[in-house]
């Protein structure tokens, strides 16, 4: 007796992407579009109502991208980031308190 997986797809069935790495890869395209149209437009040099347009655009479509990716990624991703931040800094410039307490005494 075996036991299959339910959410498994029939062999030869291409497997189903999830929404949000849909989603995901929606917000890449965009960033990739407007930063692309940036490029362009700065050789281009349109008028400046376009060209505020267009970083207007390149910048939001930056942030839509951090906060989908937060999303996505989940927010654990920012714990790891910062711990190893902390990391880096306590082997920089030594643990907290270390050159007080060497003051003190």
């Amino acid at each position: 007796m075996s036991i299959e997986n339910q959410d498994s797809p029939a062999p030869g069935v291409a497997k189903r992407p999830q929404v949000r790495w849909l989603i995901l890869g929606a917000a890449i395209a965009f960033a990739i579009a407007a930063w692309t149209a940036l490029g362009v437009g700065y050789f281009v040099q349109p008028s400046t109502v376009v060209w505020i347009a267009l970083i207007t655009a390149a910048a939001i479509s930056l942030e839509v991208l951090f906060w989908v990716g937060a999303g996505v990624l989940g927010w654990s991703i920012f714990a790891k980031r910062r711990a190893a931040l902390e990391r880096w800094r306590q082997r920089l410039f030594g643990k907290r308190g270390e050159s007080r307490q060497s003051e003190v005494r």
